[in-house]
C-alpha cells in the first residue's frame, strides 16, 4: 500500500473545505426538504399513499447497504476521486428525478440518488478527517460540518414545502442539483486530502456478502416499520444476519479484507461507531417519532409539527457556532460527556409536554436535545474520521456512517411502531426511555480525542 500527500494553498485550503460543507448539505437537503414534497408527488404521478414510502425508501436501501463498500472504495481510488464521481452521479440522478414522468422512473432514479450518496457521504468525512493535518483546522471543518448539516435541516422542511406549494416537488431535486455539481468542482481545486491509498487484492467475497448481508436487514428494519407482514420480516433478518455472519468469517480469513476486524480492536473508533448508532437511533428517531406524535395526540397540521420541531435544527446550529469552539480545543471526551448529558435533560423534560397548550415545553425540548446532539455529534465524527488513520480514513468513514444509517433505519422501525399504538401515553413514555438509554451508551463511549 502506498500513500502521496500534497501541500495545500490557502485558497485550495477553502475551497476544499468549502467542497465538503456542500457534500454533507446535499444529503442533508436531499432527506429533510423532500419530506414535505412527499404528498405532492403521491398526486402528480398518480399513485397509491403507499408510494410515499418507496419515495424514501428506494434511497435509503442503497445508501445504507452500500455505505461500507463506498468507504473502502474511497480507500483504493482517492477519496476526492470518489467524492466526485458520488457528487456529479448525484446531481444527474436529481436532475433525472426531477425530469421523471412516472412514478417507476423516479423510483429508479432515487434508487441512482441513493447508490451515488453512498460513494460521496464517506467521503465527506474521510476528506475532513485525512484532509487537514492541522488539529485546529480539522476540528473546526468537522464543527461547521455539524453547523451546517443543522441549516440543512431547519431550512429543509421550509424550502420543500414552500417550493412544493408554489413551483412544484420537482424543484426539490432541482435544489441539490447545483449544489452537488458545485462541491465536486471545488474537491478537485486542489490542496489536502490528495491523498490515495492502494490495496493489492480486491475482496470479492466480503463485497458481496457484506452488501448483501447489510441490505437485507435494512430492508427487513423498513418492513418493520410500515408492515404487519412478519414472515416477510423474519425472512429478510433472518437472511441478513446469516449473510452478515458469513460475511465476518470471510474478513477474518481474507488475506486482503474489505473490513480488517481488527480495526475494532481502536476502542476510540469502536466507541464512535456505537455512538454513531445510538446518535441516529436518538436524534433523528425522536424527530420522526415526534413528527407522527403531535399530529396523532395533538391534532396538529404537518405544517404546524414542521415548525415546533424546528427548534431542535436550532440549537444544533447554535451550540456548533457558539459552544464547540470552546469545546474542542478540551477534548472529545468533555463534548461527549457535555452534549449527552444536555441532550438526555432534554429528553427527561419533553415528559411535561403533555398537552398542545404546553407547546412551548416541547420547543424548548427540542432547542436543548439539538444543542446536546451537536456537541457529542461533532466528537464523534472527529473520532471516526481520524482514529484509524489517513489511509483507512475512507474505511472508517464507511463503518461509522453504515453504522449511523443502521442506527436510523431501527430507531424509525421501533419509534415508529410506538407512534402508532393506540395508548399513545404508553407509547410516549417508552420513547422517551429509549432515548435515555442511548444517550446513556453514547456517554459510555470511550471517546478521548
Amino acid at each position: 500500500m502506498s500513500s502521496t500527500t500534497i501541500a495545500p494553498s490557502r485558497t485550495a485550503w477553502s475551497m476544499r473545505a468549502w467542497a465538503i460543507y456542500l457534500g454533507w448539505i446535499v444529503i442533508t437537503l436531499d432527506g429533510s426538504a423532500l419530506n414535505l414534497a412527499l404528498p405532492a408527488i403521491v398526486r402528480d404521478l398518480r399513485t397509491s399513499a403507499d408510494g410515499i414510502s418507496w419515495v424514501v425508501d428506494a434511497y435509503t436501501l442503497p445508501l445504507a447497504s452500500l455505505l461500507l463498500l463506498g468507504g473502502s472504495l474511497g480507500d483504493r481510488l482517492g477519496a476526492e476521486r470518489l467524492f466526485r464521481i458520488g457528487a456529479i452521479g448525484f446531481a444527474a440522478s436529481s436532475i433525472a428525478c426531477a425530469l421523471s414522468e412516472t412514478f417507476g422512473l423516479l423510483i429508479g432514479f432515487r434508487v441512482a440518488q441513493g447508490v451515488f450518496a453512498a460513494l460521496l457521504l464517506p467521503m465527506v468525512l474521510a476528506l475532513a478527517g485525512k484532509g487537514f493535518e492541522d488539529p485546529k483546522q480539522r476540528s473546526r471543518v468537522v464543527n461547521l460540518m455539524t453547523l451546517f448539516g443543522g441549516a440543512g435541516m431547519a431550512v429543509g422542511p421550509l424550502l420543500g414545502g414552500l417550493l412544493a406549494d408554489t413551483t412544484g416537488w420537482r424543484a426539490v431535486f432541482w435544489l441539490t442539483a447545483p449544489i452537488a455539481i458545485t462541491a465536486a468542482i471545488f474537491v478537485g481545486a486542489g490542496g489536502p486530502g490528495r491523498i490515495r491509498s492502494y490495496r493489492a487484492r480486491f475482496d470479492l467475497a466480503g463485497q458481496l456478502t457484506g452488501t448483501a448481508g447489510l441490505l437485507a436487514v435494512v430492508a427487513g428494519l423498513i418492513e418493520a416499520g410500515r408492515s404487519t407482514d412478519v414472515a416477510l420480516i423474519t425472512t429478510l433478518l433472518v437472511i441478513g444476519a446469516a449473510m452478515l455472519t458469513s460475511f465476518v468469517l470471510i474478513e477474518r480469513r481474507s488475506r486482503a479484507p474489505m473490513m480488517p476486524l481488527g480495526v475494532f480492536r481502536n476502542k476510540e473508533f469502536t466507541g464512535s461507531a456505537i455512538g454513531g448508532f445510538a446518535f441516529q437511533f436518538g436524534a433523528y428517531g425522536l424527530q420522526f417519532f415526534l413528527a407522527l406524535y403531535i399530529q396523532a395526540a395533538w391534532g396538529v397540521s404537518a405544517l404546524t409539527g414542521g415548525l415546533l420541531l424546528i427548534s431542535f435544527a436550532i440549537g444544533t446550529i447554535l451550540a456548533s457556532a457558539l459552544i464547540n469552539p470552546y469545546l474542542l480545543p478540551r477534548g472529545g471526551r468533555l463534548m461527549i460527556v457535555a452534549g449527552s448529558a444536555a441532550a438526555a435533560c432534554g429528553t427527561l423534560l419533553l415528559l411535561a409536554a403533555t398537552t398542545p397548550e404546553r407547546w412551548w415545553i416541547l420547543v424548548t425540548a427540542e432547542f436543548v436535545i439539538g444543542a446536546g446532539t451537536a456537541i457529542y455529534s461533532t466528537a464523534l465524527n472527529k473520532t471516526a474520521s481520524t482514529s484509524l488513520g489517513g489511509e483507512s480514513a475512507g474505511l472508517a468513514s464507511g463503518i461509522y456512517n453504515t453504522s449511523r444509517q443502521v442506527g436510523q433505519a431501527v430507531g424509525i422501525a421501533v419509534l415508529g411502531a410506538l407512534a402508532t399504538i393506540e395508548d399513545t401515553r404508553f407509547g410516549f413514555i417508552a420513547a422517551v426511555l429509549l432515548i435515555l438509554c442511548c444517550t446513556a451508551a453514547i456517554a459510555a463511549t470511550r471517546v478521548r480525542n
